[in-house]
C-alpha cells in the first residue's frame, strides 16, 4: 500500500514538474514574441495572407461542388411540346398527355403551363426584363409539361425508362431532366475533386514555405541569442520548444484573422444582395461549416510547427 502510495506521489510529482516546464516554455514564447513585435507582426501578415487565399479557395470550392451535387438530386422532368398551331391549341392531345404521365409510378405532381402561362412565370420570375418579355407574342413560347417525381424512386434507370417512354408520347417534341447530363456532370464532379485536391495540396505547401520564410526571419534575428544560450549550457530543447510555440501560435493568430475577414466579407456579399442574380439560377451561397473550417484550422498549426522545424534545423 505504502509502496503504491509512493509510486502515485512520485507520478503527481512527475506530471506536476512536466506542467512547470511548459509553464517556462510559454513564458520564454511570449517574451520572444514581445522582445520582436516587428519581426512577428510581419510574419503573421504574411501567413495571414496565406491562409486567407486558402480559406477563399476553400468556400469557392465548396461552393461549385454542392451546386454540382445539386443537378444529380434533382428530381424535376421538363416535357416541351410541339410548337405547332395544332397542339397549341389542342387540349385533347394535351389531356391525353397528362393521363399518361399520370399513370407512372413514382410521379408526385405534375404541372401544364400552356404557351401564356410559361409567358407570365418568365414575367414574373425575370422582373427586370419583363417590359421586354411583354413584346413577346406567347405562341412564340412552346407549352410546358412539368413533372416532379418522389425522391425514392430517383434513379437513373427508371428516369431514363420515364424519359423513352414520355419521349414516344404524341405532341411531344423534346424531354429534358438533369440525369441526362448525369455521366457528364459525374466526370465534371470527379475532375473538380481531383483539381480541388491538388490546388489544396499546393497551398498547404505554399503555406508551409511562407510560415517557414516568415518564421526563418524570425530566427535569424535571434541567431546571437542562440549562440549564447548554447555556451552556457541550454539544452535544444529549452531552446527550441519556446520558437515552436512561438509559431504555432503565429498561425493560430493569422488563422483566426483570416477566417473573421473571410466571414465579414461573405456576411457583406449577401447583405448588399450580389448573390441576387446566383439565386435565380438556385445557386444557394453557403459559408464553410465547422468541420471544414476545423480542418483548416489544423492545416495552419501544422504550417506553423513545420514552418519552424524547418527554419530552426540548420541551428540544431
Amino acid at each position: 500500500m505504502i509502496k503504491a502510495l509512493l509510486t502515485l506521489e512520485g507520478h503527481v510529482s512527475l506530471i506536476s514538474q512536466k506542467i512547470n516546464y511548459l509553464n517556462n516554455y510559454f513564458k520564454i514564447a511570449f517574451l520572444n514574441i514581445r522582445s520582436n513585435l516587428a519581426g512577428n507582426f510581419f510574419a503573421f501578415l504574411i501567413m495571414s495572407f496565406s491562409f486567407f487565399v486558402m480559406l477563399i479557395f476553400t468556400l469557392c470550392y465548396i461552393n461549385v461542388y454542392n451546386y454540382m451535387l445539386s443537378f444529380e438530386k434533382n428530381n424535376t422532368m421538363l416535357i416541351f411540346l410541339k410548337d405547332s398551331a395544332n397542339y397549341h391549341n389542342n387540349n385533347i392531345i394535351v389531356n391525353d398527355l397528362l393521363k399518361n404521365i399520370k399513370k407512372l409510378h413514382g410521379v408526385k405532381s405534375i404541372k401544364y403551363y400552356s404557351y401564356n402561362s410559361s409567358l407570365r412565370f418568365l414575367i414574373k420570375h425575370t422582373p427586370k426584363i419583363s417590359p421586354v418579355l411583354k413584346t413577346i407574342d406567347p405562341r412564340d413560347l412552346p407549352p410546358v409539361i412539368k413533372i416532379h417525381f418522389n425522391p425514392e424512386y430517383i434513379s437513373r434507370i427508371y428516369l431514363s425508362n420515364v424519359y423513352f417512354r414520355v419521349k414516344s408520347l404524341n405532341g411531344v417534341q423534346f424531354v429534358y431532366y438533369s440525369r441526362l447530363l448525369a455521366d457528364k456532370i459525374g466526370e465534371f464532379i470527379f475532375f473538380t475533386k481531383v483539381i480541388g485536391l491538388l490546388i489544396f495540396l499546393f497551398l498547404f505547401i505554399s503555406s508551409i514555405f511562407i510560415s517557414y520564410s516568415a518564421i526563418k526571419l524570425i530566427i535569424l534575428k535571434k541567431q546571437d541569442e542562440i549562440e549564447i544560450l548554447k555556451l552556457v549550457g541550454a539544452t535544444n530543447s529549452y531552446i527550441r520548444i519556446p520558437m515552436f510555440i512561438e509559431g504555432v501560435i503565429g498561425a493560430v493568430l493569422s488563422f483566426i484573422t483570416s477566417i473573421i475577414l473571410l466571414f465579414l466579407l461573405f456576411k457583406i456579399f449577401i447583405y448588399y444582395h450580389f448573390n441576387g442574380f446566383l439565386s435565380y439560377f438556385k445557386i444557394e451561397v453557403v459559408f464553410l461549416n465547422a468541420f471544414e473550417i476545423f480542418v483548416i484550422f489544423l492545416i495552419a498549426v501544422l504550417s506553423g510547427f513545420l514552418g519552424t522545424y524547418f527554419s530552426s534545423r540548420k541551428f540544431f
